[in-house]
């Protein structure tokens, strides 16, 4: 198993072209997704990521090597760093929402379980699409661009389209197909599962904040 994400990937892509199909994602490309929207979406972001890189730091001490160790702790630590800069930016008034919506606190749920209670190559699996699907989305929504200038969610839009980012998301990439390499067929579909899994709770995240999704009791 050389490529492992290649294949993963291959299986998910559904999943890609219905994020990219999503009035969010077109709306977010020509600027004229709503405030209100977007404040959702920045709000129920900020308490995904504050849950997303406490699970990146247990991936890290999961990892059997130093250097995978070291990224997903930078990487925990990073998401701490971008993400204050746009929130500043971004979150009205600088304030949050008092609880995550049932689909935030499903993904974060989700992730936490996996890296808590199954094998390390799962846990990569589950934590990756966060990272190659951002990256996608990101170049989706820069490559369809028209009005750069005038798009008021620009600068989101440059953080998860810039080099820095996919440089993080390649490294995320080598280190999971590095430990599928020696991973059995049977954790190998445990991870295919996992992945898409993920990546149709990515959809859903979209969706979610599309329609300012609320507890219905």
């Amino acid at each position: 198993m050389q490529d492992w994400y290649k294949l993963a990937r291959e299986n998910t892509d559904y999943i890609l072209e219905a994020i990219k199909e999503h009035p969010f994602i077109k709306e977010l490309i020509n600027g004229t997704l709503s405030t209100e929207v977007f404040q959702f979406y920045i709000n129920q972001d900020a308490m995904y990521l504050s849950e997303y890189k406490k699970v990146l730091a247990t991936v890290g001490v999961k990892c059997e090597h130093v250097d995978d160790t070291q990224f997903f702790l930078d990487s925990a630590t990073g998401i701490i760093n971008v993400e204050n800069a746009l929130h500043q930016i971004f979150l009205k008034d600088n304030q949050l929402a008092q609880e995550p919506s049932p689909t935030c606190e499903l993904y974060t749920s989700y992730l936490t379980r996996i890296v808590a209670n199954h094998s390390l190559e799962e846990a990569l699996a589950a934590v990756l699409p966060c990272f190659t699907i951002y990256k996608e989305i990101g170049d989706y929504i820069q490559t369809n661009q028209t009005n750069k200038a005038d798009n008021p969610y620009q600068d989101w839009i440059d953080t998860y389209g810039g080099e820095e980012f996919a440089t993080s998301v390649n490294n995320a990439i080598a280190i999971t197909n590095k430990y599928a390499t020696n991973a059995s067929d049977d954790v190998l579909k445990r991870m295919e599962s996992v992945f898409e899994k993920a990546s149709k709770l990515e959809w859903m995240f979209w969706d979610s904040a599309y329609n300012k999704e609320a507890w219905k009791i």
